[in-house]
């Protein structure tokens, strides 16, 4: 047991490969010295033969030089543009000033010769010579490729110049050079004893050139060669390999300037590092025996103690990794590689208990899941079918009791149809709240996408729910941040659905108090302008353990709510469900006992990018007096408009319709035409394209839409029609006085309206009843007062009785006159009425408030005329 150490499976034999490898850098770094000095000398061979081909290079581009100002020269003198004799003198004694040129010649554009220094050079014609072409076409100055000279076997290549008067290039003068790369401008000048090896090839590794000189090779290609195909693969490189004679060399390739052609520099590799080979050699030879020796003991016990238990426990890894827990490793291996040998195969063995388990779990687990979902489904589809089901019988069981209802009927009678109808719309209610649900559940729920008032929406929304409140004893109040747009995008009834039903949660929950609806800016997203409402109350509140059962269906707090409040529970589930189709959210805040708030919060776009009005409106622009039609088929809105046409100094004609109005524009001629957009028989965007075709000068007269239709889908369809612009209702006089100075002559500016501020709306405005008491005249207006008391007397009194497009067309014809007359939030209600006529849903909430606002607006308008008839008494007296 004391040399336990010594057997072959102790760590031991681990600790002293890693003592072993300690010595490898030692080792390495002996290699790296004789490296190191075999790199300096060839770094300095290498630099050596750089510094020749720099040299070369250098004395390549100072004659390209010299040969460009030389061209320069000769293309400015005259005696070249002369020609002949004195242009041959001229050439022959310049071309004796520059050894290195060994030809001077003048072509013709047509390539033959006009002058030159020597007869001979005067024979070749240089029509098909490319330098020529290319100087022809106007290149300012043009070499040719490398050739061997036949006379001398030196290296030649013409340089080119145009010579160009008045913008033309009237001969070229071409001067042929010996370059000089192995002759006077060679590394051989700077050193002669070097023992260097230079040669010249071209892109497709045809030899040009070579030093020493290798005749038979000239001309040919050598692309073959070792050299040459590193030449042509680095251009701008260095490389060792064997030259043309077959002699290891260092070379340098330089790209030669002026030509395509690659210059090779190479020096002998062996003079210079000959003997740094041999000791190298010898090193590395002593240096690989001992690795060698060594790398092959360690890997024979790596192998033998590492290596093959850790393949082992590699393979059992990798059949884990796929799910096979059934491989074991094999437990020879020593110490930790053992130990962790037989860890792994238990854990294999409860991890494949474990699994067994898992799967059994699993398939009940998806088995319930299966059939939970078909349970679902069939209770969907139950639901929506007797929803539809029971809807049918439900609106004939409430619109004959509603019939039932106008009829004489004696007090008892009357109180079980009343009776009657109260449970058959509790009942259509829960039929519609399930049908919602679902529709939801089945992904049958498609929101729509359209423009709508948000500001409108929100006191349409009130006006509804208020009159429930009102009767409780619960007034609601309306907070609305003033950065709230005013026309968004998005589905106005579903979100109208959401607070409706928070908002008579709100009311059926709260005894006394208060209700609130805040609505607050939050702030722009990629999605739209983020958008909060709170419905905030003062009612029972809620138990925080029991708010997580608010928003699930057919759900309530407990069940005494539903005996005391009733409720089917599916309003809030629909609601959830219906703002995150919005992408949106919604919550609750609610302390038991003090009240609850409930919100959403959803992304709207902006559908239109209204102007704000500004504090101190601009003075209106006076325009000239102008003959106006005026096409209203209201009498009242008639009156008023012509009223402030003709205080303004216009002469006004009225029609009741489009018929009327197309063929007044053809019996008179009208500056202007104010066209209502809702008329009997023909309305105005009918009336309007008639016009339009009309092959008639009235056909080009501007039409202005007068309207309380102003979203931007109805302004688009306006403009479609021919109109020029539209003037909202209720009319305004600055508004329209403004309209008209957009389509009519200015006019004298000392005769315009006077500056007013705008002023927030109020439930009667003083202001504006006084300012048209000063326009109109105090008589009139109490003849208008009395009036406007009788159509509300007659319209809201028996409204129930009007078919819902009937009373719409009563309430738009009240929205203008309420508005002249001071009464602007009755005004917006008329309005907010008519819409809710026309969409054709519920209206029975909105007549109780208009009951409730028409008898304020009576009182009002009693207290006015009261105090008009005092007024003239005292001014009697």
């Amino acid at each position: 047991m004391a040399l336990g150490w010594l057997h072959h499976r102790s760590l031991f034999w681990r600790f002293l490969l890693i003592g072993i490898a300690a010595l490898a850098p030692l080792v390495v770094a002996l290699v790296q010295f004789a490296g190191d000095e075999r790199d300096m000398a060839l770094k300095v061979t290498r630099e050596r033969a750089e510094l020749l081909a720099a040299y070369t290079v250098e004395r390549q581009r100072e004659v390209i030089e010299e040969a460009r100002g030389v061209l320069r020269f000769l293309t400015e003198m005259p005696e070249v543009g002369a020609g002949g004799p004195v242009c041959d003198a001229f050439l022959a004694n310049h071309m004796a000033l520059h050894r290195w040129i060994h030809s001077l010649r003048l072509s013709s554009p047509d390539g033959s010769a006009v002058c030159a220094d020597r007869a001979d050079t005067k024979l070749p014609d240089l029509h098909d010579r490319e330098y020529f072409k290319k100087a022809l076409s106007g290149a300012d100055f043009v070499l040719s490729e490398l050739t061997t000279d036949r006379r001398t076997g030196a290296l030649a290549m013409v340089a080119a110049a145009p010579i160009v008067r008045s913008g033309e290039v009237v001969g070229v003068l071409s001067l042929g050079m010996f370059p000089g790369v192995f002759q006077e401008r060679s590394p051989l000048q700077v050193d002669p004893t070097l023992d260097v090896s230079m040669f010249l090839v071209d892109q497709k590794g045809t030899l040009i050139a070579h030093h020493p000189q290798i005749r038979e090779l000239v001309g040919a290609s050598v692309r073959d060669r070792p050299a040459v195909q590193k030449a042509l693969d680095s251009l701008e490189g260095s490389s060792e390999a064997l030259d043309l004679f077959g002699v290891q060399r260092l070379f340098v390739f330089r790209t030669l300037p002026g030509t395509d052609a690659v210059l090779a520099i190479g020096l002998d590799r062996a003079a210079v590092i000959g003997a740094i080979d041999g000791v190298l050699r010898y090193r590395l030879s002593l240096i690989t025996i001992i690795i060698g020796g060594s790398v092959m003991l360690g890997l024979l016990g790596a192998e033998i103690l590492i290596f093959r238990p850790l393949r082992d426990l590699s393979f059992m890894a990798k059949a884990f990794e796929s799910g096979d827990f059934s491989i074991r490793a094999s437990t020879t291996g020593a110490g930790e590689v053992r130990l962790l040998a037989r860890i792994l195969g238990r854990m294999a063995e409860a991890i494949t208990d474990r699994e067994g388990e898992l799967k059994a779990a699993k398939d009940v687990a998806e088995s319930a899941l299966a059939e939970a979902r078909l349970a679902n489904n069939a209770k969907t589809d139950f639901l929506a079918t007797m929803s539809h089901e029971i809807r049918t019988p439900l609106n004939g069981i409430i619109g004959y009791t509603e019939r039932l209802l106008d009829e004489e009927l004696s007090r008892e009678q009357r109180r079980y149809a009343e009776l009657i109808q109260v449970a058959g719309s509790a009942l259509l209610t829960i039929a519609n709240d399930v049908l919602d649900l679902s529709s939801i559940e089945a992904n049958q729920i498609q929101l729509r996408q359209e423009p709508f008032s948000f500001l409108s929406l929100i006191d349409d929304t009130v006006s509804i729910v208020s009159s429930g409140a009102g009767r409780k004893g619960v007034p609601i109040r309306t907070e609305c941040d003033p950065d709230i747009p005013d026309v968004v995008l998005g589905d106005e009834a579903r979100l109208r659905q959401i607070l409706l039903n928070l908002l008579n949660n709100a009311v059926k929950f709260t005894r006394v108090g208060h209700i609130t609806a805040h609505v607050q800016h939050k702030g722009r997203s990629e999605r739209g302008e983020l958008i909060r409402i709170s419905i905030i109350d003062t009612g029972i509140g809620i138990a925080p353990e029991k708010r997580d059962r608010l928003f699930k269906r057919f759900s309530q707090v407990d069940r005494s709510i539903r005996r005391e409040f009733g409720g089917t529970g599916l309003g809030l589930a629909i609601s959830k469900r219906l703002i995150e189709l919005m992408g949106g959210e919604i919550g609750v805040e609610s302390e038991e006992g003090k009240g609850s708030t409930f919100w959403i919060e959803v992304a709207l776009q902006r559908a239109e990018h209204l102007v704000q009005q500004q504090r101190q409106a601009k003075k209106i622009p006076a325009t000239a007096p102008a003959r106006i039609l005026l096409a209203e088929d209201i009498e009242v809105n008639q009156e008023l408009a012509k009223g402030l046409l003709v205080a303004a100094g216009h002469e006004v004609d009225t029609v009741t319709n489009g018929y009327e109005a197309v063929a007044a524009v053809q019996i008179k001629p009208y500056d202007l035409v104010l066209m209502d957009v809702q008329m009997p028989g023909m309305d105005g965007i009918t009336a309007t394209r008639k016009i339009r075709t009309l092959d008639h000068p009235a056909g080009r007269i501007p039409i202005l839409a007068m309207t309380a239709n102003v979203l931007p889908p109805q302004i688009q369809q306006f403009k479609e029609a021919g109109m020029n612009g539209h003037v909202g209702k209720p009319v305004r006089r600055d508004d329209l006085l403004r309209k008209l100075a957009e389509w009519l002559p200015a006019g004298d500016e000392t005769a315009g309206s006077p500056d007013t501020t705008a002023q927030e709306p109020e439930s009667f405005n003083e202001k504006d009843f006084r300012d048209f008491v000063d326009m109109m005249g105090a008589d009139r207006v109490n003849q208008w007062l009395a009036r406007f008391d009788e159509q509300l007397e007659t319209t809201f009194a028996s409204a129930h009785q009007y078919e819902p497009h009937e009373l719409a067309q009563r309430a738009h014809a009240l929205v203008s006159q309420a508005a002249l007359l001071g009464f602007s939030e009755f005004s917006k209600f008329c309005s907010s009425l008519e819409q809710a006529c026309l969409s054709g849903g519920d209206i029975s909430a909105s007549l109780l408030t208009a009951r409730r606002v028409t008898q304020e607006t009576r009182s009002a308008i009693a207290g006015l005329l009261r105090d008009r008839q005092c007024e003239h008494v005292a001014s009697k007296a």
